[in-house]
């Protein structure tokens, strides 16, 4: 096989955040190399926060969390030879815009940068690395305080090397209406056949909305459900970076997509768009009795307006296939330390310590709307006694921890967007237009074989 040598850097108009990428074809060994010791050049470095402790070497900071601004001055507060001078240049696609503009011109960007655990491959498996491995930095014995999956999501492998520190996760589970269940005396479905089922009756007895929605731009919240089927639709290990496997044709992958259509046709599902304000206001008019998705979707809605008076929403583990489907995780960012790290060891220091404090993960969880990944948090008698106004006062937590604790991991192509975006363009047609599933999905699948092919890596069959 011929290998590109050169770093490619791509933007592929996606349908969430992650719409902005950078893809490198295989090649030599994985993680930024380049280790740089200089102390002072961010002396003169413009943060958005106010750095108190002066003549102190400052680390620079790119991240999109809300109340990140809180979580650096509790940082800096407990430092005195470290500071970190946040910026924030923008939620997602418009950091990555950035960061993809600075990789390019070689200087810019920052020492420590908020990338979402589905971006990393992007920007370790090329030629030139942008990322570093902590593990050189005793990353690796930081292991024990986070849940399986989010560690193995951070290592791209499972392997030895660190290439960030996870922040936060999104459980998959499942919002529900209770006051809708119970008006018309359904039964809140537990597995995917209780569901259909469900959204069958509520249709029988009059409910004027639907049980929920497909929406087939996604992205990862329908990797999410082939994951639940035990379906591998995406595999990339960054210790053979010019492997990537793509599995979009299993009898697993067309089950689901199969009875996704089925659920359109039979009028109990809607296929709108997600993460759109049309979205959000069915969500919270009624239009929808239950809502599949990641846990952070809590926080959103509850702030949504328009909310149908008298609502009473729950949350529950999303339905299962059968007894072996397992924990899934939708989203979910980390700390990662760049290439163009001043001092990539005093970088390292931060996005290994930054949210790794009882101050910080409280803020985390009060003021981030984050679900925590550090097992310390997830075990707290408070975390998991906490009681949801929104939720009716639920233990929204005793849901959901087992959930994150339960996630085993998962796998993310170099070209993660590129894929979202073809995939989306196939799932449109499967659920909106009738599409058969079989031949769109093989179609798919040759999209991304021959894209794979072309940017210089092997597909594993």
């Amino acid at each position: 096989m011929k290998k590109t040598t050169k770093f490619m850097a791509f933007m592929v108009a996606g349908a969430t955040v992650l719409s902005m990428a950078a893809c490198g074809a295989p090649g030599g060994a994985a993680g930024a190399s380049g280790i740089n010791n200089d102390p002072k050049a961010n002396d003169d470095a413009q943060c958005q926060n106010t750095i108190k402790k002066k003549g102190v070497e400052k680390v620079t900071l790119w991240a999109w969390y809300p109340a990140v601004e809180k979580v650096v001055d509790n940082f800096n507060e407990a430092h005195d030879d470290v500071q970190v001078c946040w910026t924030n240049v923008g939620n997602g696609s418009e950091a990555y815009k950035k960061f993809n503009t600075a990789l390019k011109a070689k200087s810019g960007a920052p020492d420590v940068m908020q990338v979402e655990a589905e971006i990393l491959p992007s920007y370790v498996s090329g030629a030139e690395k942008h990322l570093v491995d902590l593990s050189q930095f005793g990353a690796s014995k930081e292991k024990s305080k986070y849940t399986e999956g989010s560690w193995r999501d951070v290592t791209l492998g499972g392997g030895d090397s660190v290439y960030a520190i996870p922040s936060d996760a999104g459980p998959f589970a499942m919002m529900y209406r209770k006051d809708i269940f119970d008006k018309y005396g359904v039964k809140v479905p537990t597995t995917w056949d209780e569901y259909e089922q469900a959204g069958k009756e509520l249709k029988a007895k009059g409910f004027p909305g639907h049980i929920g929605n497909y929406a087939p731009n996604g992205t990862a919240m329908n990797v999410a459900l082939f994951a639940q089927k035990n379906a591998k639709v995406y595999d990339y290990d960054v210790s053979k970076p010019e492997d990537v496997g793509i599995d979009l044709t299993s009898k697993e992958v067309t089950d689901v997509m199969s009875y996704w259509q089925r659920l359109v046709k039979e009028g109990i599902v809607t296929t709108d768009d997600c993460y759109s304000n049309d979205w959000y206001t069915k969500i919270v008019d009624g239009s929808y009795a239950t809502v599949v998705n990641a846990s952070w979707l809590i926080g959103y809605v509850k702030g949504v307006s328009g909310a149908q008076e008298g609502a009473v929403w729950q949350v529950a583990d999303a339905p299962k296939w059968d007894s072996s489907t397992p924990m899934v995780n939708q989203g979910g960012s980390t700390l990662a330390v760049t290439d163009q790290a001043k001092h990539t060891e005093a970088a390292a220091k931060v996005a290994i310590g930054l949210w790794d404090s009882e101050a910080n993960q409280e803020v985390a969880v009060k003021d981030s709307g984050n679900f925590p990944v550090m097992n310390s948090k997830l075990e707290a008698d408070d975390f998991i006694n906490y009681e949801e106004p929104f939720l009716n006062n639920q233990k929204v937590n005793d849901v959901l921890a087992p959930i994150a604790q339960g996630y085993k991991g998962y796998s993310f192509l170099p070209f993660q967007t590129y894929a979202y975006d073809e995939q989306t363009k196939a799932f449109t047609k499967i659920v909106r237009d009738g599409a058969d599933v079989s031949s769109t999905m093989s179609d798919l699948q040759k999209t991304l074989d021959n894209y794979a092919t072309q940017q210089g890596f092997t597909v594993k069959k």
